[in-house]
């Protein structure tokens, strides 16, 4: 059975996209919202991506398809462990994964780890 379509607002962000940057957006899209049911997710157009908020954690992550690829963005990345050194980014907090294709069984496994771990983080941090 094949996944149900994606929303309009969807459809309309991955519009003009090459082909493999819309399939690997739905894919992660997909194991976002399979593994973390609970996660909202918000179409920012003004940003160009999907963002997806946790209801105790706050925001988790956001995806951003761009020409070559989507990039999945985590706001409190350099604070995730990231024993494998997979996060990019240079900046004070944030770090991403890149991805130009749809995520291998692997990749789709760290993501769904690194989700956790920024739920996890959030829950932790709205407790103060």
């Amino acid at each position: 059975m094949s996944a149900p379509a994606p929303p309009d607002e969807i459809q309309q962000l991955l519009a003009g996209h090459p082909l493999a940057v819309a399939r690997a957006t739905l894919d992660l899209r997909d194991l976002l919202r399979t593994a973390y049911p609970e996660l909202q997710e918000r179409v920012r157009t003004g940003w160009h991506s999907t963002n997806h908020r946790h209801p105790q954690a706050g925001f988790v992550c956001g995806l951003f398809p761009r020409d070559t690829g989507v990039t999945l963005v985590f706001e409190r990345g350099t604070q995730l462990p990231d024993p494998e050194g997979l996060l990019r980014g240079t900046g004070r907090t944030v770090r991403s994964l890149e991805f130009v294709a749809a995520p291998t069984p692997e990749a789709a496994d760290a993501v769904a780890e690194f989700v956790h771990q920024a739920i996890a983080l959030g829950r932790r941090s709205n407790l103060r």
